[in-house]
């Protein structure tokens, strides 16, 4: 009985550290721990976690946060602090993720200076070996898959485009007012298109320095104006891939609707035009110093602007005082 014993004893034992091996190796595999923030390097979960850049979500982070943002950005830095802060502090949206198409240096390591907590921000790296075509989708697209389970709704803007909640309500009062609706997949919210307002060289805050805005053209249903345009916040279980950078394919049977719960038929645009509830301000072209570095930057879709849309904004459309995003200041 005795040598039976020492046998069992051995095999626990045998097993236990080849268990362990596996375990260690899968580690070595996949990742290493995280710094002070969260992040990861793009184009598969796996090549993401063995990138050089590649860290764990941080210890701690929540995974029921309701509400996130998914955002694709290039060596724009500076831009990130007030966008940030405005979110997380202003519109309570304590999760984004940096889709970091390729920045030199990595956007990550500006994580110091943008104001809110490091825990909030996860980034997602992508070098230049990783991209492929319509990268913006490809980086929407992994963005739901690996991090969607962790909320409920995923909006999917640009650093120049920022919520407000003109009505006084909360983002996620509306959202879950139409989480009611099981038919409800996608919100789409209008565009609120701002001027250089002349600006030369670049201001301090865009909230501050950018009070003129394109007209709605309100006597037209809309139709002459870019303020036509939506961006969507998606309910990640009905969530299907981009048809565009503004609206998305839902689960069979689910609709996009507007701030006022009727259907979004257009590929891209709801009218008449309304930001009662929600709003989302579009700096769109900055100053004239910002459009210069913006044209030069390009953007994840490979479609850069030119000065045909500069002067479209600043001498082609009717220009309006819009001024709300100073009560943030």
């Amino acid at each position: 009985m005795a040598v039976l014993r020492g046998t069992y004893s051995s095999g626990r034992l045998l097993t236990t550290c080849v268990l362990l091996c596996i375990l260690l190796s899968a580690l070595t595999l996949y990742g290493k721990p995280s710094p002070d923030h969260g992040g990861s390097t793009g184009s598969s979960l796996i090549q993401a976690l063995k990138s050089p850049f590649a860290t764990f979500l941080p210890k701690g982070q929540k995974r029921d946060e309701y509400l996130a943002i998914c955002m694709a950005v290039r060596n724009q830095g500076p831009d990130l602090p007030e966008f940030l802060q405005h979110h997380y502090y202003r519109m309570g949206i304590k999760r984004i993720y940096i889709l970091d198409d390729g920045s030199t240096p990595p956007m990550s390591e500006f994580v110091d200076t943008f104001g809110v907590p490091k825990s909030a921000v996860t980034f997602v790296y992508y070098n230049e070996t990783q991209r492929v075509g319509s990268m913006q989708y490809h980086m929407y697209n992994e963005c739901a898959g690996v991090y969607g389970t962790n909320h409920t709704w995923l909006a999917f803007i640009d650093t120049d485009e920022f919520f407000d909640t003109p009505g006084g309500e909360s983002i996620e009062t509306v959202l879950r007012q139409l989480e009611l609706r099981d038919e409800v997949g996608s919100l789409g919210v209008n565009w609120q298109m701002h001027t250089s307002n002349g600006h030369l060289t670049r201001p301090e805050s865009v909230r501050e320095a950018y009070t003129q805005c394109i007209y709605d053209d309100a006597e037209h249903n809309g139709e002459a104006s870019d303020n036509k345009h939506v961006k969507s916040i998606v309910r990640v279980r009905d969530y299907a891939g981009p048809i565009n950078p503004h609206m998305f394919n839902l689960a069979p049977g689910k609709i996009t609707v507007g701030e006022d719960g009727v259907d979004i038929a257009h590929w891209a645009f709801r009218q008449p035009i309304s930001r009662n509830r929600l709003s989302l301000h579009h700096y769109a072209v900055k100053s004239r110093e910002d459009y210069l570095q913006k044209m030069n930057r390009s953007n994840a879709m490979d479609q850069p602007k030119g000065w045909e849309f500069w002067n479209h904004v600043e001498h082609e459309l009717p220009h309006v005082l819009c001024d709300d995003m100073l009560r943030w200041l």
